[in-house]
């Protein structure tokens, strides 16, 4: 779970230093003149438009896995949960083998 949730967190972190480079264009936008000038807006409303259209992107993505994840935890649960049982059970055996080994 730490691994999806520092993959998820990477790339947030990516699209926010995206929003922070389409600033630093608007910043130069407005010291550009004429034709430079409208191309730079066009440029900046597209890197808008992609750079939400990811974010939304991966929103849904993360809350698609969300979903997955707890659907198969439900379902593991059990056998966890007897495995945790088997394994406690199998460690006071190996003290109790121990113990009597020391007596």
């Amino acid at each position: 779970m730490e691994k999806k949730n520092s993959g998820f967190e990477e790339i947030e972190k990516m699209l926010q230093e995206i929003g922070n480079r389409i600033e630093v264009l608007i910043e130069k936008g407005t010291k550009a003149t004429g034709e430079a000038s409208e191309e730079i807006e066009k440029k900046i409303k597209e890197l808008r438009k992609n750079k939400d259209k990811l974010e939304k992107e991966l929103q849904e993505k993360k809350v698609k896995f969300e979903e997955k994840y707890k659907g198969k935890k439900g379902n593991a649960q059990p056998f966890l949960e007897e495995s945790l049982f088997h394994f406690k059970q199998s460690v006071r055996s190996l003290v109790n083998a121990i113990n009597e080994l020391l007596k």
